[in-house]
């Protein structure tokens, strides 16, 4: 496995995170922001359920990326939180 993407956590140090215990904010951030190069660390780092996980329970990502990553695994958008009607 390769390293974090450095450019896509700007904010926090990455010798810091913690991929098991910070997943979800590191697969958020990815997603969101992440270059195709990145999204292949993600795959290589994380299995397909920690993603989907994420997809389902993240308040963090934008309606149209949400949406996206949804449909790419298939995910119902009544069980994405952060596209649910508030």
């Amino acid at each position: 496995m390769t390293t974090l993407p450095r450019a896509l956590f700007w904010d926090v140090d990455p010798q810091t995170l913690d991929l098991k215990k910070h997943a979800r904010f590191v697969i958020e951030r990815v997603l969101q922001f992440g270059r195709p190069e990145d999204l292949r660390w993600l795959l290589g780092a994380f299995d397909e359920e920690a993603i989907v996980g994420a997809v389902r329970a993240s308040r963090r990502l934008d309606r149209k990326t949400a949406t996206f990553w949804a449909v790419h695994f298939g995910i119902p958008s009544e069980e994405v939180t952060c596209l649910r009607k508030s």
